[in-house]
């Protein structure tokens, strides 16, 4: 006796009733109440991602319509006529299953219009899917519009397509439309884990995780890995198989990243990036997963993760600690700037370049200046001091060299033979306002992120009566109506009376020409520390070669020192 040829997993565990089809349960229902109610429609759309079940749904409906054991349209088919059979295998006559992508000129659709008059060979309705519609051409859409509107009576018509925006609106307008979902991770552990257990095959739930979290909402891709990974493994599938096999980069690996980061570790960054090219892994999935980490924390620390992320509940409380230890304001800059790195990333020639030189600069913004911090720092600026460093980091052996050096701070006995020392509010002054302001958007956007990228739009100006005046050049006049708003200047006002001796009010104005903020946010100062010569700093970031060092590593000019040229030189 012949054996049965082989069916991969995504063709033998495919939905063959509307019960059957995960994750979709809105689509189904609809449609369900819709037959049982005698309110079948004539055309309809089906939209979403690939694997997610369009053509299969499309399937067991014409299924629905057509089974033989009933004497109508049944929201429940029997799965056994003739009629069912053929239609699950793609072999009956009047259910037709058409490419848009290789079937799309305008005399495709002219043989579709002649063929959909004809009755049905055998069966109550003649049905037409169309998969992958919005490859159709405009003339062949406006050729299907008349039959779409008015088809015969035996006529269905099912489309489907995973980029709606391009059906043109016409077409839509016309057919009910159905949006597929991506299937949700419990929903998709649970049919891996039924899949597994009937093909007898041990898989721990840390690598079924894995798996669903690869497929990324989509059944198909899903038993497709797991098919690949059956074939890897035999009949035990464990974490470090998946891993291996989908060339995933292991959680560990991101915890090394975030550990690092915080301890402002370059080595053991560079580290773990040699580690992943050694690995043969794919460094773009590499940036992805730091991103979906990043994200993932971001998550533990503003909100509920065990409702939104569909981990382990080992891993979320990893993620849940690893949260801790950075600020919300970092995980926002941690994700943003890994955002921004992915959007390229396979387009860049030095893909490795790349990621290292981003890992090296995070690693020195990771640790946020607090509100006590920005105090100490404009203490010192007030008291004559040293420029600090750039903002969003702070040096805590020199914050404490000032504490002990620095008139501007005082003793007070705390009762217990002990001495507490306190900041006291700063003087703003010509000199140091540009700075001072600085450190008040970085404040306020620990309120408010999109206020503290407002303020960083505005330049300090004058300060007049205990008044700061800061303008914003016309190409900021969204940012200069958002710090505007009632409430944000409430707080920006707040912040600066809390932090500063001298200053009560702000007013905000517009520049009356580009030069002024020109002037001021271009000058040297920005890129310099110390007392190094503003001329002699001007000529030095003329020169293209320093001017970029200083951008690449976000430096300042701390000296400037000449050699004397050789005879030879």
């Amino acid at each position: 006796m012949a054996k049965d040829p082989y069916l991969v997993l995504a063709r033998k565990w495919r939905p063959q009733r509307f019960e059957d089809v995960v994750g979709q349960e809105h689509i189904t229902r609809t449609i369900q109440n819709s037959i049982t109610s005698g309110r079948i429609g004539h055309a309809f759309l089906f939209i979403g991602s690939r694997g997610i079940g369009k053509t299969t749904t499309a399937r067991v409906l014409a299924k629905a319509l057509n089974c033989e054991k009933a004497k109508g349209p049944t929201p429940s088919p029997c799965g056994a006529c003739d009629n069912c059979k053929t239609i699950a295998a793609g072999t009956n006559i009047d259910v037709l299953e058409i490419d848009g992508a290789s079937n799309n000129s305008v005399d495709d659709v002219r043989q579709i219009r002649e063929n959909v008059r004809l009755v049905p060979s055998r069966s109550r309705y003649k049905i037409y899917v169309i998969d992958e519609v919005h490859q159709l051409s405009g003339s062949a859409f406006n050729a299907l519009l008349k039959t779409l509107e008015e088809p015969p009576e035996h006529a269905v018509f099912i489309l489907a397509t995973t980029e709606a925006h391009k059906v043109p609106a016409t077409i839509v307008s016309r057919c009910q439309r159905y949006d597929f979902r991506r299937v949700g991770m419990d929903s998709l552990n649970k049919l891996l884990r039924q899949i597994l257990d009937e093909e007898k095959i041990k898989c721990s739930d840390e690598a079924l995780y894995a798996i669903a979290r690869a497929a990324d909402g989509g059944i198909r891709d899903a038993e497709s890995i797991l098919e690949q990974l059956i074939s890897y493994c035999g009949k035990t599938i464990t974490f470090k198989d998946v891993f291996d096999v989908l060339g995933l980069v292991d959680w560990k690996q991101l915890e090394r990243v975030c550990t690092a980061l915080l301890d402002k570790d370059v080595a053991e960054l560079l580290k773990v990036v040699e580690d992943i090219v050694a690995s043969g892994k794919d460094l773009s999935q590499f940036v992805q997963d730091i991103l979906q980490y990043f994200r993932n924390l971001l998550v533990c620390k503003t909100a509920d993760a065990r409702a939104l992320l569909a981990l382990p509940d080992d891993e979320i409380a990893k993620m849940q600690s690893m949260a801790e230890r950075f600020t919300l304001t970092t995980l926002i800059r941690l994700v943003e700037q890994f955002a921004e790195l992915a959007k390229d990333f396979d387009s860049q020639l030095a893909q490795r370049i790349a990621l290292e030189s981003l890992l090296i600069r995070l690693s020195r913004v990771t640790v946020e200046v607090s509100v006590d911090a920005v105090l100490e720092k404009l203490v010192a600026l007030g008291a004559g001091g040293i420029a600090p460093p750039r903002p969003l980091t702070v040096s805590a052996p020199a914050v404490r060299a000032r504490e002990e050096s620095n008139p501007a701070y005082e003793e007070r006995n705390g009762g217990n033979g002990e001495t507490a020392k306190r900041p006291r509010k700063a003087a703003v002054t010509q000199d140091n306002m540009a700075r001072v302001w600085q450190l008040v958007a970085q404040t306020a956007s620990e309120h408010s992120l999109n206020l503290g990228i407002a303020l960083g739009h505005g330049v300090p100006t004058a300060i007049e009566d205990n008044t700061l005046v800061v303008q914003f050049a016309a190409v900021h006049a969204r940012s200069k109506a958002w710090v505007e708003q009632a409430e944000n200047l409430e707080l920006v006002r707040g912040v600066l009376q809390r932090m500063t001796q001298n200053i009560a009010a702000l007013r905000i104005d517009a520049a009356l020409d580009e030069s002024p903020i020109e002037s001021i946010e271009t000058r040297p100062s920005r890129h310099v520390y110390g007392t190094v010569n503003p001329e002699e700093a001007q000529a030095a970031l003329a020169d293209p070669h320093v001017a970029k060092v200083i951008d690449v590593f976000r430096g300042r000019i701390v000296d400037i020192r000449r050699g004397a040229r050789t005879a030879d030189a």
